[in-house]
């Protein structure tokens, strides 16, 4: 449970994200850190944040609802799919997510890029380009965290994809589609968490709206409601399976993956998502990256600070003589907007954006540097490895995505959402092709 302390620092620094007034914002940060609060004690300062004022010319426009966001974007048309390719290509897809999530799974949360670096120097595997080494003994200057599952997620120790929630909400998704088809509805999704997921292995905006919904709270009010953490990676990472099942129809995807989205999240929360499940969409007909994430991009707001970020992250890409050139600039901007490397901050959805968009075009023909890329940038190092190779997994297919990713994963996954451990992974593949429409 998140204290009320703790929720409303993240909301003041959400807010000052959106552009609202940072005179006022420091002083309410001042008051909020004074003393530990209780829920009634908090409720004062809610209002207060509730009443801010945002700074004039804000230049943005991010609204929440689909079809504002939709009036506001034109969506790339593209060819329909060769239906013999597309069984190929949703199995390449879930290779590529579980192995990006597996390659970053051990260093997620753990230290910043130069750390990674250094550590991955000293394993003898820098640049990254299969999954990380386990050093034993750890060396020095080194912090295991308890949370991480080293040894099951470390090269030659993979035995199976391992639980975490980037495999659950892709479980999820699945069986959403399964019981309610294309019309599932927001509330649906919430009933199969409520039904599903138990409320200390869901975190941050989902954790929020998980005990939402407990209490009552509507799935459609629920994210907008005391959620400091609505636009942070969750429902980016909830988001490709609907992709899966669009092939070559970002929009469509896009909005299923919208109703997801909108459970937990707003604005460039709901936005990353549907970016993924159109950029997954679309890698199914284009085979160059940076296609496939402007594809992406033409679903959200032009507008957006996330549509701003990723161009940016293009540029960048596209201008420093060297990956590590372009992630300083990534970084540098990151960190001026939103705290990267100092808070936790690095869970959210913008930056971790621009590492998925640097991996991907890493990856226009190496699925290994684009994985391997996007994880050793670190922040959000098992999400943004899921969602890159689940993107190239796509664009390349089943057959041609490195057998050192795939053998390994011996086409298992551990889950704890009831009856769903020990699926193999070529059943969830064809399951999913036959829900897919084109």
């Amino acid at each position: 449970m998140y204290l009320p302390q703790e929720l409303l620092l993240a909301e003041l620094d959400l807010r000052e994200q959106q552009g609202f007034t940072p005179e006022a914002i420091f002083k309410l940060r001042t008051a909020v850190t004074k003393s530990p609060l209780s829920p009634t004690e908090a409720n004062q300062f809610w209002q207060q944040i509730a009443d801010l004022p945002r700074v004039p010319n804000w230049p943005y426009d991010e609204p929440d609802a689909l079809a504002e966001i939709q009036q506001m974007t034109e969506s790339v048309e593209l060819p329909t799919p060769v239906e013999t390719v597309v069984p190929t290509k949703i199995h390449g897809g879930l290779l590529g997510r579980f192995a990006g999530m597996m390659l970053g799974k051990p260093l997620e949360g753990t230290w910043p890029a130069a750390q990674i670096w250094r550590y991955l120097e000293l394993a003898g595997a820098f640049p990254l380009q299969d999954y990380v080494p386990l050093l034993e003994p750890f060396p020095d200057g080194f912090t295991l965290p308890v949370w991480s599952r080293w040894y099951d997620t470390t090269r030659g120790n993979i035995r199976r994809v391992v639980q975490d929630d980037d495999v659950e909400y892709t479980l999820a998704a699945m069986l959403i589609l399964q019981k309610h088809g294309f019309n599932f509805t927001t509330a649906d999704v919430g009933q199969f968490w409520l039904d599903n997921f138990a409320y200390g292995r869901v975190f941050t905006a989902e954790r929020v709206v998980y005990k939402h919904l407990v209490n009552g709270v509507s799935a459609e009010t629920a994210a907008a409601l005391r959620n400091p953490y609505r636009e942070w990676i969750g429902a980016q990472i909830r988001a490709d399976v609907y992709g899966y099942v669009c092939p070559g129809q970002p929009r469509r995807a896009a909005a299923l993956a919208y109703k997801d989205a909108a459970l937990s999240h707003r604005g460039n929360g709901i936005y990353g998502a549907m970016w993924v499940a159109a950029m997954v969409s679309a890698a199914f007909v284009l085979n160059k990256p940076e296609a496939i994430i402007r594809a992406g991009l033409a679903e959200i707001p032009p507008q957006s600070r996330l549509h701003e970020a990723v161009e940016k992250a293009i540029g960048w890409a596209k201008q420093e003589a060297t990956w590590e050139d372009a992630f300083r600039q990534i970084k540098q901007y990151c960190r001026r907007y939103y705290n990267v490397d100092v808070g936790e901050n690095w869970i959210h959805t913008i930056p971790n954006a621009c590492l998925v968009t640097l991996g991907l075009l890493l990856g226009a023909d190496d699925f290994s540097a684009g994985v391997g890329t996007a994880v050793s940038c670190g922040w959000d190092t098992d999400c943004n490895g899921a969602t890159v190779g689940s993107i190239l997994g796509v664009m390349l297919g089943a057959d041609n995505i490195p057998a050192r990713w795939t053998a390994p994963l011996n086409d298992e996954i551990e889950s704890y959402i009831p009856g769903e451990n020990g699926r193999a992974i070529t059943d969830l593949a064809q399951q999913i092709t036959q829900m897919a429409r084109y």
